[in-house]
């Protein structure tokens, strides 16, 4: 579920919201202005996940390629291997394809090795939630390891290795398309630690708010990890979309902003 269609399953309670709050207002007038910022709401979030999509296709091209290059490397070991247990040790033809191979595996080294560091470094980027799933964990842990391999050990298990960064890649589009609604504890400005219901759209933005619909955070990804800026006059709203999330009130549409820096 993305967050665009999350806040179009919102909608069908704006009529009956807008109905409600008519007390000798103009209807009419107080209905563009609500249908306005609707449209504005909806072609920031458009532009949020249109460029997503932009970074997912070059992540699938990049992927692709990296694949088909394993392949045609890994045929090519495979027949210098062969190749080089029948053959003279002194013909020249041999040592080339061993040049060949070396240079292949060389290739492969470096290629998984820059993958690799550009993963680690955009960690802080993934929601907390996702980094401490288990299997993500297991990946990055493995992925951590493998980044700091030396000499002859960072030439090994290239192939087990690049799977490990597009697992974890995979893992995190998947978050990308889904809603998540996420129980965590955060501390507030005045030092108090809370139970929060955290949802959390995609990984661009999140809101969170404690039972009592009093503490309300918003929350963003940085270079330094997540950061959740206190924002209680939110709070009725978030929790009110907590609500529906939880399936104890029927969809709506409910205002909150959205950063989309």
């Amino acid at each position: 579920m993305r967050a665009l269609p999350l806040i179009i399953a919102l909608l069908p309670g704006f009529s009956a919201i807008s109905s409600a709050q008519e007390d000798g207002e103009s209807r009419t007038e107080k209905l563009k202005d609500s249908v306005r910022e609707w449209i504005e709401t909806m072609r920031e979030i458009q532009q949020e996940e249109d460029s997503w999509e932009q970074d997912r296709e070059l992540l699938d091209d990049q992927r692709t390629a990296l694949r088909t290059e394993i392949e045609q490397l890994t045929r090519q070991v495979a027949e210098a291997k062969v190749e080089k247990e029948g053959a003279d040790k002194d013909s020249l033809d041999q040592e080339a394809k061993r040049d060949a191979l070396v240079e292949a595996k060389e290739l492969m080294q470096t290629e998984v090795r820059a993958l690799e560091e550009q993963l680690v470094a955009r960690l802080p980027f993934l929601p907390q939630p996702l980094v401490e799933d288990p299997r993500v964990k297991e990946l990055m842990a493995q992925v951590r390891k493998d980044v700091t391999l030396k000499g002859d050990a960072a030439k090994s298990g290239l192939t087990k290795r690049l799977n490990n960064v597009l697992n974890v890649l995979s893992e995190a589009e998947k978050w990308q398309q889904t809603v998540h609604l996420k129980p965590e504890l955060h501390e507030t400005k005045d030092g108090k630690k809370l139970n929060m219901n955290v949802v959390y759209f995609g990984l661009g933005s999140a809101y969170a708010v404690d039972d009592s619909g009093t503490y309300a955070m918003v929350g963003a990804p940085t270079v330094e990890g997540w950061k959740f800026e206190e924002r209680n006059e939110l709070a009725p709203r978030v929790l009110e979309m907590v609500t529906v999330l939880n399936g104890d009130a029927d969809a709506k549409f409910i205002n909150l902003p959205i950063d989309l820096r």
